[in-house]
């Protein structure tokens, strides 16, 4: 094995190779290259239930899935396979029928049965199987997204309460969190869907899984291999994984003190597995997969390798630059608070898995926008809108000017300074950039918020500077340019498939009128409830932004966050990253979606500006469009790659990447909090005290 590896990454997958074929194996052998080597190291010893083998198989011989309205309906209208052993099983009984040739698996199994999916590796394991059935839900990744998924689809399929059931094949080890939301009480029985689980394999630790994989490792490191990957798929196997790198206190059972990982990193698939390693070992792993898949772990590898190479290269430069003392003391303080960011990229550890409905699933058609086909990729037409309705309260459209221009004249004031070098580098497709901070409110009542169900809404704020400053030390003057954006989703977008509405709730605005009215804790009085208590506003988030502009005319938010300096839960469920970016679109006021989605009132765009989106439903952004309260915006998330692509003609003009005006700006945003008061220098910065606020929160 250490001869295949030789100038490879190793990167050691404790899972069973899957059959008939295994994602991870396709998407590895040509990722970056093939720049990594995967190896298959069993954990799971799995062994299948062969008397519910035969009843499966029984069943569609048996007709159980043929409808016929001249002799019986189908006892089962759909599968649920959430496993890749569930897809071993059927291939296992597919392929046993097509050898015997005496049965049409197309009438047995017609196209009228859908296959719902958890995720890709099962979806592409029952394409393998060439059968009519349709195989959806993969993009759910998980069983709550399913479920909810098979409860629109399948009763859109069968209605009433005389619907089949569904086949449900699962292992010994299972949650029930599918079958209980599919027959659920609290559903009318018109809406219920009956779910059969058939247990058709078990599952243990293998024995020798400890051995083999200690040998492995030992293997590829006497290879001198620069570093290798550990993927952990479940909880089974973590014990001893940690034992075999010998990271485990014998008398605690919890990772030492002491302990290093040398050359290894771990990767998880995903958060339950990374809060296991967490709350049983005291284990953090070094990323955890946004999403369970190959393209999930390759994309949370390469954001950790990436920040790991921008950190060492700024670590260069500081270390070459001759700098005053002050200048010293100051990249040291940047990099140290940079380097004990680094161990917790895109792992965010310590959280409990809280995804919404909205994070995974997609609710508005496109059929709501039929006359907005002529949109670009950048101006997205809604396919998520929000179900809320727009609240009343406070939504008066502010000044109607085109822009706020006071922020190209601020004076230096320590905080922010002018910079000539920085102005004739500057990326002529930066359009905005400034401080950027995310907030929350509870709901109404509840003190202590426990998941993003217990919040009223997420929100955020744009602090623009102007495009050719530099920060300095000290908190930032108070501008009249300030704009405060509310998110009715209360997650941000994490991929491609999350396209989420937010607004403009106020406009050029200081950030003591936003303190005045809108931080701080209210009381109101109702005929019903007597008197109702809102809590003060919780700053989960401070970094610095960028507007951006590519040459395929879509437009983007950029951000790097500085606060937290160690992101956790909280940041985590809420969708934020150390780094991230959305294409952002605004939308035509005179051009309105759904009842539910619109505001009570419109921006009150100038008739310019409405000639300018050229009839469409969606326009790129320009800053000045969010200078007006009440203005609909669209976030689509993305690779903060895109959002960052340098122009042509700024590469030939030799300036600045917008990628590295961002890295540039966080640094010295670094640097600014640490000579301020840390993680609380936003408190100095938004002019509140800590005393009445809470401090920024990682944890629920």
């Amino acid at each position: 094995m250490a001869e295949n590896i030789r100038g490879k990454i190793p990167l050691l997958l404790l899972k069973t190779k899957s059959l008939p074929v295994d994602g991870y194996a396709e998407f590895f052998s040509t990722f970056e290259d093939s720049r990594y080597e995967p190896v298959f190291v069993p954990v799971l010893e799995h062994s299948f239930n062969q008397d519910a083998l035969d009843q499966v198989r029984q069943d569609i011989i048996g007709g159980a899935f043929i409808s016929s309205p001249v002799l019986k309906p189908a006892k089962y209208g759909s599968m649920i396979f959430t496993s890749q052993r569930a897809v071993e099983a059927v291939t296992q009984i597919v392929e046993d029928i097509r050898r015997e040739g005496l049965h049409a698996l197309d009438d047995l199994l017609p196209e009228s049965v859908p296959f719902y999916v958890v995720g890709p590796a099962t979806a592409r394991g029952l394409r393998a199987l060439n059968l009519r059935c349709p195989i959806l839900g993969e993009e759910t990744g998980n069983g709550e997204a399913l479920s909810t998924f098979i409860l629109e689809h399948y009763n859109s399929m069968h209605r009433g309460p005389a619907k089949p059931a569904i086949m449900f094949l699962v292992g010994d080890k299972r949650r029930d969190i599918i079958p209980k939301t599919l027959q659920s009480s609290n559903l009318g029985v018109e809406k219920r869907s009956k779910v059969d689980e058939l247990v058709i394999y078990e599952t243990g630790e293998m024995q020798s899984f400890k051995a083999n994989f200690m040998s492995i490792w030992r293997e590829n490191r006497e290879q001198q291999a620069q570093h290798q990957w550990v993927v952990v798929f479940s909880p089974t196997g973590c014990k001893a994984m940690l034992e075999g790198l010998d990271l485990l206190d014998r008398n605690t059972g919890r990772v030492r003190p002491d302990a290093e990982r040398g050359n290894t990193l771990v990767a998880t698939i995903g958060p339950t597995t990374r809060d296991y390693l967490v709350r049983e070992f005291g284990f953090s792993p070094d990323v955890c997969a946004d999403k369970p898949s190959p393209e999930g772990i390759a994309d949370s590898i390469n954001s950790y390798t990436q920040k790991r190479t921008r950190s060492s290269a700024r670590s260069r430069n500081v270390d070459n630059v001759s700098s005053s003392p002050k200048q010293e003391e100051n990249g040291a303080a940047g990099e140290k608070r940079k380097a004990k960011e680094e161990p917790t990229l895109d792992s965010k550890h310590e959280r409990k898995a809280q995804k919404t409905i909205e994070e995974t699933l997609g609710a508005a058609k496109d059929k709501e926008y039929p006359d907005d086909s002529e949109m670009k990729e950048g101006e997205v037409q809604p396919s998520d809108e929000d179900q809320e309705k727009a609240e009343e309260s406070g939504k008066e459209t502010t000044a109607n000017s085109e822009g706020f221009d006071g922020v190209s004249k601020v004076e230096d004031n320590g905080a922010v300074e002018e910079s000539s070098e920085r102005k004739k580098k500057m990326p002529s497709n930066i359009l905005e950039k400034g401080i950027i901070y995310f907030f929350t409110r509870n709901r109404v009542g509840i003190e202590d918020a426990e998941s993003v169900g217990d919040l009223q809404r997420t929100y955020f704020v744009l602090r623009p500077l102007p495009t050719a400053a530099k920060l300095g030390d000290g908190a930032l003057p108070d501008l009249e340019n300030n704009r405060l954006f509310a998110l009715p989703k209360k997650v941000l977008p994490k991929s491609h498939q999350d396209r989420f509405m937010a607004f403009v709730e106020k406009a050029k605005t200081t950030i003591q009128d936003l303190k005045d009215t809108f931080f701080q804790a209210s009381e109101y009085e109702t005929k019903t409830l007597g008197t109702r208590h809102t809590e003060p506003i919780n700053t989960v988030g401070e970094g610095v932004y960028a507007i951006t502009r590519t040459e395929d005319r879509s437009t983007h938010l950029a951000y790097a966050l500085t606060i937290p300096s160690d992101l956790g839960e909280v940041q985590e469920d809420l969708g934020l990253r150390s780094q991230g970016s959305f294409i952002i679109s605004v939308k035509n006021p005179e051009r309105p979606g759904p009842a539910s989605a619109r505001l009570p009132q419109g921006p009150g765009f100038p008739k310019e500006i409405i000639e300018e989106f050229r009839g469409l439903a969606w326009s790129e952004v320009k800053p000045k469009y969010l200078d007006y309260a009440n203005c609909q915006i669209l976030l689509i998330g993305e690779k903060l790659e895109r959002a960052t692509e340098p122009t042509s003609k700024d590469k030939k003009h030799d300036k600045e990447t917008p990628s590295e005006e961002l890295e540039q700006l966080e640094h010295e945003d670094e640097l600014r909090v640490q000579h301020l008061h840390g993680d609380d220098s936003i408190f100095d910065d938004l002019n509140i005290s800590k005393k009445e606020y809470p401090k920024v929160p990682t944890t629920w």
